[in-house]
């Protein structure tokens, strides 16, 4: 089965492969304690320009690997549970994450992302705390 929550999924790394997925009115939300990139980006534009930015902080060499756990909708909405690995760049650490799509298309392309992880597990990895924001309250050792 391929939803669009799937194939987003799948293209995760290739900027490319994510815009042509897109329509121009999408909107991207993602939980606000990511920071700089948290909220909700609204535009083709901004969701490709958000995407580059969060994906900036990882090697481009080492890609993506994405294991989708589960997979379901119709062309209208759809879900995606997927694991994610890649590498940091600044440190070369192994970052895995678990992620959910919720995804709304029409006409074939996606209209709405609502994206949810672990965003402390996230400031984990410590190339990816100087990306991200300090949060009043919030220690990462």
């Amino acid at each position: 089965m391929s939803t669009l929550a799937g194939d987003l999924a799948r293209a995760l790394g290739n900027v490319e492969a994510m815009q042509a997925l897109y329509a121009d009115d999408i909107s991207w939300t993602l939980p606000v304690t990511l920071g700089r990139i948290g909220g909700t980006h609204e535009g083709k534009d901004a969701v490709i320009k958000f995407n580059k930015i969060s994906l900036g902080p990882y090697s481009k060499f080492a890609g993506f690997k994405v294991d989708i756990h589960h997979e379901f909708g119709d062309g209208e909405y759809s879900v995606a549970r997927y694991t994610c690995r890649s590498t940091v760049s600044a440190t070369d650490e192994t970052y895995e994450n678990e992620y959910v799509l919720f995804v709304r298309g029409r006409d074939g392309k996606i209209t709405e992302v609502v994206e949810h992880l672990d965003t402390l597990k996230v400031m984990h990895y410590e190339g990816l705390r100087t990306f991200l924001p300090r949060i009043p309250g919030v220690v990462v050792s």
